[in-house]
């Protein structure tokens, strides 16, 4: 029975030994298929993705030019990298970051100086890291202080 081959959409016959084979046997189609099967199993597996990542360091630490002499021999990939991470710097510099979605844009909202800081209530937490606190400001000419232990 023919199937249609997931890269190149062709129909091919499979081979009786592989069941599931959806993918023919053209050399572009073998390759498709192989990257496919890398980047599941790069996802799923951790062990498999630290031995690339080792070989990757290993291989580079082997080659240390490769990479200038193949934007030597490729002008058109260097100038499209060039590019690319030009974007990707204004992008960068250009993102807002925003610790939280309810985040207040007032400049200052509390003056600085000594505060003192209160719990509320019966310990009511927002979040498993947060506590909630009032904030009082304290007089400079007071002549209150922290004692220390």
């Amino acid at each position: 029975m023919e199937k249609l081959c997931t890269c190149c959409k062709k129909g091919f016959i499979p081979h009786p030994a592989v069941s599931n084979q959806s993918y023919c046997g053209e050399p572009e189609c073998q390759k498709a298929r192989k990257r496919q099967w890398q980047r599941e199993k790069l996802a799923k597996d951790s062990a498999y993705r630290e031995n690339q990542d080792t070989a990757q360091r290993e291989w580079c630490s082997r080659n240390k030019d490769y990479w200038k002499g193949y934007r030597k021999r490729n002008p058109a990939y260097a100038e499209r990298n060039r590019i690319g991470q030009r974007e990707r710097n204004r992008t960068k510099r250009t993102k807002l970051r925003v610790a939280k979605m309810d985040e207040l844009r007032v400049e200052n909202l509390v003056i600085p100086g000594r505060y003192r800081l209160v719990p509320l209530g019966n310990q009511m937490i927002a979040k498993m890291d947060e506590l909630i606190v009032e904030i009082g400001v304290i007089s400079r000419g007071c002549g209150i202080g922290v004692q220390g232990p």
